[in-house]
């Protein structure tokens, strides 16, 4: 080759490449997600978590639904097997040609080795497809063997407030409205707004909502964004349930629900491993129970207890002795 033809090469090797052989054309490998070569389907990909420290039995599986979030129609659904504590990563693929006016949102649900429900999503999340990792937060299904009560009043609403769920039950002429949270109650009157509903007090607590969204602020707090979930809370599954107490525990994970007269206790202890319903008798400073086989005591404190994990606060300290071990946690009164 001589100098004028290697300085030729040269510059075709700059612009096209320069082979000494047939040019290849197979197609290449785009270098970016975003460049438009046909796909199978796009990826979403994330992790589900829970704030409770509840240890899965072995077998359970996480499941994972990709909706239309305008009509929430199934756009794809993918299961995780044998899947451990959280967090717990997942991949969902939909269609190449998935697209919706509405966008994609994401549900995920927990289930045990028999494929019942423990953890969910208390609404769809909202995802992007071919966008970033999607972080999704479920909640304890209030019991993991049976659903959650259906409130039979049509006022009565339920919400996601960034980690509280609230229950809103509002008075026939809307003048008023009642909030549980937490084993907590709030009433609020009417107030005045430019759009939606507003119910705000003296004190700082407010909320307002507009549609299926909205805002929750508890006096001394910051405000928190709301979405209408599809069932109630744990807390306030109890309260259409009937129960009259419930109380938390960490370390290692526990609840306990009293209701009924005479009273009965519903506990779940050690991260679910033991669970029991015994009847109990009221004591000065709470409960015992009535089976001397089964020796339980549960004191009730009623002085601020705030919860070490999620730093919600609560109107009472408990302390359940059990099969020779105590356990710690915070509680509330369910009715009013």
């Amino acid at each position: 080759m001589n100098v004028r033809a290697t300085l030729v090469c040269a510059l075709a090797a700059a612009l096209a490449g320069c082979q000494s052989g047939p040019a290849s054309t197979a197609p290449q490998r785009p270098s970016s997600a975003a460049e438009a070569w046909p796909a199978a389907s796009v990826m979403l990909h994330g992790t589900a978590t829970y704030l409770e420290r509840i240890k899965m039995p072995p077998g359970a599986s996480l499941r994972v639904e990709a909706l239309d979030a305008a009509s929430g129609a199934a756009l794809a659904t993918t299961t995780m097997p044998d899947v451990a504590g959280p967090p717990i990563p997942f991949s969902i693929a939909l269609p190449a040609n998935t697209g919706t006016a509405g966008g994609v949102a994401l549900r995920a649900t927990l289930l045990g080795p028999q494929g019942e429900p423990w953890f969910e999503t208390p609404a769809p999340v909202a995802a992007t497809p071919g966008g970033g990792s999607v972080d999704i937060r479920m909640r304890r299904v209030a019991n993991p063997a049976v659903p959650a009560p259906a409130a039979s009043d049509a006022s009565v609403t339920h919400w996601e407030c960034g980690e509280i769920g609230v229950m809103s039950r509002y008075e026939a002429d809307a003048s008023r409205v009642r909030l549980s949270f937490n084993g907590q109650r709030l009433e609020l009157p009417i107030g005045r707004s430019a759009s939606g509903a507003r119910y705000a007090d003296t004190r700082g607590n407010e909320f307002w909502t507009k549609g299926a969204t909205g805002t929750f602020a508890l006096a001394g707090e910051q405000r928190r964004d709301c979405v209408q979930a599809a069932q109630a809370s744990p807390w306030n599954a109890a309260v259409l349930g009937g129960a009259s107490f419930r109380a938390v525990g960490n370390e290692p994970g526990w609840y306990a629900e009293i209701a009924g007269e005479p009273p009965m206790l519903d506990a779940d202890l050690d991260y679910g491993e033991r669970r029991m319903r015994i009847p109990l008798r009221a004591t000065p400073d709470g409960y015992v129970s009535s089976d001397t086989a089964q020796p339980v005591r549960l004191r009730i404190a009623r002085r601020l207890c705030e919860d070490g994990m999620s730093g919600q606060r609560f109107e009472a300290a408990v302390t359940l002795e059990s099969g020779g071990r105590t356990y710690r946690g915070c509680g509330g009164w369910l009715q009013d």
